[in-house]
């Protein structure tokens, strides 16, 4: 409960002043991929099973994405994860260098160990609120890639898929929330 002062004595307040927007959620839609999935492309591949349909009720409404992938690969794997809304690319870097992937966030394997790939599994996503001025139904989909095409990007597993107490297999996740004006 909140406390303010009431000329030197103490009330408890009900409800904030009106004149504070403290912003509401109108819906919340979200897809959750358990299944596997693996890329060795050079080029951004739509991440299949893994995208969210939301229809905004005003122009108004913000839509907050939020995304997690759980992911494993080949020692060396230098990957990249995409958010795209439709067929655009939203919530990616600056260009730099001619040869830098611009992505939304990095999936890679540290090279130190030969192995590393092997066994273990990590996480990687992004947030972003988007300003869609549309009542029209938006796709939000999840695209990667490899840095190289002999090294492996897999989706909701480790590079090794033999049966061990050591390998796992985990779920990843897109949702959509509007955020009403």
């Amino acid at each position: 409960a909140l406390i303010k002062l009431n000329n030197n004595s103490i009330s408890a307040v009900s409800a904030l002043p009106s004149a504070i927007d403290t912003g509401k959620i109108g819906q919340v839609v979200q897809t959750v991929k358990t299944d596997t999935f693996s890329t060795a492309s050079t080029s951004f591949t739509a991440l299949t099973g893994l995208s969210v349909n939301i229809t905004p009720t005003a122009t108004s409404s913000k839509i907050l994405i939020r995304t997690l992938i759980s992911y494993g690969g080949d020692a060396n794997v230098y990957g990249f994860g995409k958010l795209l809304k439709g067929s655009t690319d939203i919530l990616i870097g600056d260009a730099g260098e001619s040869s830098q992937t611009r992505a939304t966030f990095p999936m890679m394997i540290s090279a130190g160990d030969p192995s590393a790939g092997l066994f273990k599994s990590f996480h990687s996503g992004a947030e972003f609120l988007d300003s869609p001025s549309s009542t029209s139904q938006l796709t939000y989909s999840i695209s990667c890639m490899t840095s190289a095409s002999d090294r492996t990007l897999f989706i909701n597993r480790a590079s090794n898929n033999g049966n061990s107490n050591y390998i796992g297999r985990f779920a990843s996740t897109i949702t959509a929330m509007e955020v009403l004006a």
